[in-house]
């Protein structure tokens, strides 16, 4: 029992200073070289006051679909067109959302919030546009981490602009649980904050996270070597795009991506009865929530909301969708605006082509184009 003992002593301190030196010869890697060792979701991080979030001051390839693009953020954990310090400025406009906003399967200045970033700074130096967007966000989260940003940090921000979609609602009702507005945690059970910080240093800044990150059986050296020199035009990859730019109307009408049951609360009457009122309820109590923190604030605050492909392709009933936009309507007051931003909807009219233009194939989510027509309308819809 004596010498098991021992032995695991050793296996112990081995184990540590293997973590020790694992992260000191790793801080010495050039970027360029830990962007490649980098799992796919390593730059995703856990948060203890709003549940997930990016890693700071990074740089790395994100997968979306059949979409992979060089993505950054700066030292603030936001989506950026570079690493870099967030210098406040005079006005600082902050936009929040969730996938949508984030800009998924696109570099940030090909996302709505990158085009509306470029048009505003290149004509007033005196203004910052930030993207504190994440996917999989929600009212809930939205309302964490604007407190966090605001309340805790003291960010001086001027203008929140929030972005809102079909999908919001039903997470805010089945996916999340606000514990104490301290923060957020699926329903299962509230994370210890220590246990966040370690997993997040571990992640971010060890090569043994690298390589568990990617076991699949007998190929964990195979797949990290086939990283560094695989072409970016894989074949296999490519192909199955060009089948899915090349499938016909009928195809996109079945395609299932686009009839998500989050979504049926907006359509189906019987599941808006059920939980769909509810669930809006939940969300616009969250965004009453954080009306008062904007307005303590003297903060400008814009509410936006979005139609996806699924709304698109299978219409909202009009009382659903009369009722969910008269919610949003009711929040107006001085200093809260809010617009409908549907002006894509109008290119649609039933012409599945549309949908291939302004939308990743099999995909929910604008592409750059689609991003640039969202852009173009909120230029149009807020004044900044």
């Amino acid at each position: 029992m004596l010498k098991f003992y021992n032995f695991f002593k050793k296996c112990i301190l081995i184990f540590i200073i293997y973590i020790i030196l694992d992260i000191i010869f790793f801080s010495f890697l050039p970027n360029d070289i830990k962007t490649k060792l980098y799992n796919n979701r390593a730059h995703r991080i856990k948060s203890y006051y709003y549940h997930h979030d990016f890693r700071p001051n990074a740089s790395f390839i994100d997968h979306w679909g059949y979409e992979k693009n060089q993505v950054n953020t700066n030292n603030l954990g936001f989506k950026d067109e570079k690493i870099r310090d967030i210098k406040f400025k005079n006005k600082n406009i902050l936009f929040i959302g969730d996938s949508f906003t984030e800009g998924v399967g696109l570099k940030f200045e090909d996302s709505f919030v990158g085009i509306i970033s470029k048009k505003i700074t290149k004509t007033d130096i005196n203004t910052e546009v930030l993207n504190a967007a994440v996917q999989s966000y929600s009212p809930s989260i939205y309302l964490s981490k604007i407190y966090h940003l605001i309340e805790r940090k003291k960010f001086p921000i001027t203008h929140i602009v929030l972005m809102m979609s079909g999908g919001d609602m039903s997470d805010d009702y089945y996916r999340y649980l606000d514990v104490d507005k301290k923060y957020i945690v699926n329903h299962i059970d509230p994370s210890n904050k220590y246990i966040i910080n370690f997993n997040n240093f571990y992640k971010s800044n060890t090569l043994l996270y690298q390589f568990i990150a990617r076991i699949t059986p007998i190929k964990v050296i195979p797949d990290l070597i086939k990283s560094f020199f695989k072409k970016d035009n894989n074949k296999n990859q490519l192909d199955k795009k060009n089948q899915l730019l090349n499938i016909s109307n009928q195809e996109i009408s079945n395609l299932e991506m686009l009839y998500r049951k989050d979504y049926s609360y907006l359509y189906n009457k019987d599941d808006f009865n059920k939980w769909g009122k509810k669930a809006i309820s939940k969300s616009v109590e969250n965004l009453k929530k954080i009306i008062k923190i904007t307005n303590k604030k003297n903060i400008k605050l814009t509410i936006l909301y979005a139609e996806e492909p699924t709304l698109i392709l299978k219409k909202p009933t009009q009382e659903t969708l009369n009722y969910l936009l008269q919610e949003f309507k009711n929040l107006e007051t001085a200093n809260v605006e809010f617009h409908y931003i549907n002006e894509y909807d109008s290119i649609f009219n039933d012409n599945f082509e549309a949908y291939k233009e302004l939308f990743f194939i099999g995909d929910i989510h604008w592409n750059k184009k689609g991003n640039k027509v969202v852009a173009d309308e909120i230029l149009r819809k807020v004044n900044f």
